[in-house]
């Protein structure tokens, strides 16, 4: 192999890693954002659940909702910072690293969900609102509502109760701010609400954060399938060479060397379908409610018991 070969080679090792380590790097960022969401799903249920079964006698009032308002706060600050936070590398990779067209799509796919979902729009000027005026929980409610039915004679009568929790964005306050710029707050002014709900609000840009990553997984998945075939022969040289299987490559440039995997590609697909669910946020929840069914004895029986 000839002096220029051999660096046409290495610099294209250099790029192809390079592709896989940025694709790696881009769902690294991704998972924590999936995981604040999910951190704020499961404190609204241990919320709810502390609230219902709480002892009244160990907590008073303003220690117990205290703690729920800043658990609020850490939840919804944790996913406007991790979001930040991807769209910044993303942002960055694109710009960097030479895939054609690369940096375009990934303006397209950035416009697209600020155009199309209210929820991303309000989140994009959330973030700088709660970093630079005023924490982003406007205020919650939370209680229990008494569900009713009506039996086979006709009477009326209670069946049981559900807790829940509402966490709220104060429209007014956050309209008000120099955050939030003069099309958003035209847009809020049409809706004519005082408060947004957050569940709805965080489940909304959920689904529209998974869409923009699936976008760029999509977008992303040519070129590292092609940079693990091109890995894969290099480790095949390798090992042709050494006389043995080659277990790990390393880029040596003029300063640094730089190890080249053989599993990145694998890594990437491994998890490329992961966070799906962030789709379907908004119109599913849990509840641990005793539905009848035909076949399973439930307690609904009882009265036809006695």
């Amino acid at each position: 192999m000839t002096h220029t070969s051999a660096l046409r080679s290495s610099e294209n090792a250099r790029g192809v890693n390079s592709y896989l380590i940025s694709a790696l790097e881009i769902e690294d960022s991704f998972n924590v954002v999936g995981q604040a969401f999910l951190r704020f799903e499961k404190d609204l249920l241990d919320i709810v659940f502390e609230y219902k079964y709480a002892n009244a006698r160990d907590f008073d009032d303003e220690e117990i909702f205290s703690n729920f308002r800043h658990r609020f706060n850490v939840g919804i600050i944790t996913i406007l910072t991790s979001f930040r936070s991807y769209d910044d590398l993303c942002n960055k990779i694109a710009s960097s690293i030479k895939i054609p067209n690369l940096e375009k799509f990934n303006n397209d796919i950035r416009n697209k969900a600020f155009k199309t979902h209210l929820s991303y729009r309000i989140c994009d000027r959330l973030r700088n609102y709660a970093q630079h005026r005023a924490l982003p929980l406007g205020g919650f409610s939370i209680g229990g509502k008494a569900q009713f039915c009506r039996n086979n004679t006709g009477d009326i009568g209670k069946t049981d109760t559900c807790y829940n929790v509402f966490p709220w964005l104060n429209v007014a306050k956050f309209r008000s701010s120099s955050q939030c710029k003069a099309d958003l707050r035209k847009e809020l002014d049409s809706l004519g609400f005082e408060k947004i709900d957050m569940k709805w609000l965080v489940r909304s840009f959920a689904g529209a954060m998974y869409e923009r990553h699936a976008a760029l997984r999509k977008f992303l998945k040519p070129s590292v399938e092609v940079a693990g075939q091109q890995i894969a022969v290099g480790y095949n040289f390798a090992s042709k060479e050494k006389g043995s299987e080659a277990k790990l490559l390393t880029l040596q440039g003029y300063c640094n060397k730089r190890q080249l995997r053989n599993d990145l590609d694998t890594k990437f697909f491994r998890g490329f379908n992961s966070y799906e669910w962030l789709m379907s946020m908004e119109h599913s929840y849990i509840t641990s409610k005793i539905e009848p069914e035909a076949a399973v004895y439930s307690g609904k029986s009882d009265a036809a018991l006695r």
